[in-house]
């Protein structure tokens, strides 16, 4: 277990990367935060990666605005969406497959936010909204990974979690460490 926890520590000061020009930040950029959410301490945990929640880069007519999903899909400045992370910290990626068409916001606006981590029905998690919306212009991201495929899912606490909220390890789901690691 001390080892376990040693190269989670080792991972998370590597993960610290900040950064990026966020007055560049262009529409199907994503960028990548630590929140303070309660559940961000088992998706850190469980996927080893110290980047717990993402959203996408869309233009509105108030300039360049972050839609993620929260309790429901929402558009929010990008500063209150960096104001979120713990210490500030960010990271943007911009896939190398851009998108061709513009955000259709409204298909997404409104959905609410899914607890389950479920890739197939109406509701949509962080990194799922952000998966399905290059996914719908033909661009698939990365694959969809077995939840028990993260290796650190297969802790006591992790599966707990899981099993509290209906989750099968056995499931497809995108994690913010999964776009990540795909970019």
């Amino acid at each position: 277990m001390k080892k376990i926890i040693f190269a989670l520590i080792v991972l998370m000061f590597c993960s610290c990367r900040q950064g990026g020009d966020l007055t560049a930040l262009r529409e199907g950029d994503i960028v990548f935060i630590e929140t303070k959410s309660f559940q961000s301490k088992f998706i850190k945990l469980g996927m080893m990666s110290i980047w717990s929640h993402c959203g996408i880069a869309v233009n509105t007519p108030e300039g360049v605005q972050i839609m993620e999903a929260d309790t429901t899909v929402r558009i929010l400045p990008i500063k209150r969406f960096i104001d979120r992370s713990i210490g500030g910290k960010y990271i943007i990626k911009r896939p190398s497959q851009q998108l061709t068409q513009p955000i259709d916001k409204d298909k997404w606006l409104g959905r609410w936010y899914d607890l389950k981590f479920s890739i197939d029905n109406e509701e949509v998690y962080c990194s799922e909204l952000v998966w399905l919306i290059y996914k719908d212009q033909g661009i698939e991201l990365c694959p969809p990974v077995r939840i028990d495929e993260h290796s650190m899912v297969r802790l006591p606490i992790m599966q707990r979690a899981l099993e509290e909220r209906g989750i099968s390890p056995k499931q497809f789901a995108v994690a913010p460490c999964d776009l990540l690691r795909a970019l």
